[in-house]
């Protein structure tokens, strides 16, 4: 018998899993272009162009101070197009955060820029996941679930936060009517 070492530890990187969050970007690095990645211990691989944020959790809707301040990064991808071309794909991860940053009508105006540092401090509303790799199997890490984010500061943050609040004032009252 052979005794190996074990280890469920993730290396630092958590794994998040936060139904709603409000997150802030608070790094950007913006790779238009393929780029070779040499992992400290790993194979060297070629990446797709990117836009990679280091995000922070700045308020759990759900359970609120749970996971809050926490960071992780993420990375959205840029896609190839039918003649090879790298490019911003509407219905894509990537895509969409464009459309939470600037808006429905930015894959439409043929004006429309895409500035690195539009995204430095932007926060907007999503769920947090843990990573997963192509096979469904947990890997360290968290991911956005793309398919939901939203802008901050919308109806559903205020909802939350009202409902909360609501809640809190129910539970303060609900002890004051007991006679002692």
């Amino acid at each position: 018998m052979v005794l190996v070492k074990k280890s469920t530890d993730s290396g630092g990187a958590p794994s998040l899993d936060i139904l709603a969050a409000k997150l802030r970007v608070i790094e950007v690095e913006f790779n238009p272009e393929p780029y070779e990645v040499e992992p400290e211990n790993g194979t060297p691989f070629t990446s797709d162009p990117n836009l990679n944020l280091k995000i922070e959790v700045v308020k759990n809707l759900v359970e609120p101070g749970k996971d809050e301040g926490a960071t992780f990064y993420d990375r959205f991808k840029l896609k190839q197009d039918k003649n090879g071309d790298w490019v911003f794909a509407a219905y894509s991860k990537l895509g969409n955060l464009v459309i939470v940053r600037y808006g429905e009508g930015w894959f439409d105006d043929p004006a429309a820029e895409f500035k690195e540092e539009d995204f430095e401090d932007f926060e907007f509303i999503a769920q947090v996941e843990p990573k997963q790799d192509r096979n469904g199997k947990p890997i360290p890490g968290s991911t956005v679930n793309w398919k939901g984010m939203r802008p901050a500061g919308g109806a559903d943050e205020r909802e939350a936060e009202e409902v909360k609040a609501t809640a809190q004032a129910e539970e303060d009252t609900d002890f004051d009517d007991i006679p002692l």
